[in-house]
């Protein structure tokens, strides 16, 4: 509060500072500003066109949906006689659900499925050469075909069904053992069992004719016989491993 002496009169009048006033100029200015920006991008932002109505530089429908078209490649994977067989057969461009057909029979135990497009089955034999036949897919409204080639080939092995007791044994590789000459040792370990036992059956013999005071030439005769025995088994392991020698060298060269 101050006095106030204008016109020769006393009296006091109310007011604040020339900084407080500075200050109020300065809020009320950059209020006003900010207002007026606002309003200035309200009105750029509604003067601007919208994504949607510009136009598009390309086709004004939007671009082509690609026609309804088989996708399997022309040749199939292979088959074999006795051993089931999938393969899914695609296509592209479908706009619903696709059904899929044949026109030609498809080889003797193979099936197509016409709701998923699933060729599967079991191959009854093999082929001379690839069985062709022809396959349409149909959405609705288009429809394509395409021709396809399957080759089936015949397995040279038997198949078999296996057992619910039979013991599953793991394969042996025999031949790869033989290449390695693990034939030769088993060879020496069947010569060494051969004549072991013919000399154990030697002793016990002449140990019964002993045992019964034989004379010299029953005892000369038993000796005689399992001489004979033990050259059967030299006989028959030498000819063994002639044979696998044999075997090994046609088999490598």
């Amino acid at each position: 509060m101050r006095r106030n002496r204008r016109s020769g009169h006393g009296g006091h009048e109310f007011g604040g500072s020339g900084e407080d006033s500075f200050v109020a100029v300065v809020v009320t200015k950059l209020t006003g500003a900010l207002l007026f920006i606002l309003l200035l991008t309200m009105v750029i932002m509604a003067l601007l066109p919208k994504a949607v109505d510009l136009p598009s530089s390309g086709n004004p429908e939007g671009p082509e949906a690609p026609p309804l078209a088989i996708t399997t490649p022309e040749t199939l994977p292979e088959a074999i006689a006795g051993h089931p067989y999938t393969l899914a057969l695609a296509a592209t461009g479908a706009k619903g659900p696709m059904k899929w057909s044949t026109s030609q029979p498809l080889p003797e135990g193979l099936s197509l499925d016409e709701e998923t497009g699933v060729l599967k089955g079991t191959p009854a034999k093999g082929t001379p050469k690839p069985a062709e036949f022809v396959v349409r897919v149909s959405d609705g409204t288009t429809q394509d075909a395409g021709a396809l080639k399957l080759t089936i080939y015949q397995s040279d092995k038997p198949l078999s069904t296996p057992v619910w007791w039979k013991p599953g044994i793991p394969p042996i590789p025999w031949q790869a053992w033989l290449e390695q000459g693990f034939g030769f040792l088993v060879l020496m370990l069947v010569h060494m069992v051969g004549m072991n036992t013919v000399a154990s059956l030697q002793r016990w013999s002449l140990a019964a004719l002993d045992a019964e005071n034989a004379d010299a030439e029953d005892l000369a005769s038993a000796k005689r016989r399992f001489m004979l025995y033990r050259l059967t088994v030299r006989v028959a392991g030498l000819s063994a491993a002639a044979i696998l020698v044999v075997w090994l060298v046609r088999h490598r060269g």
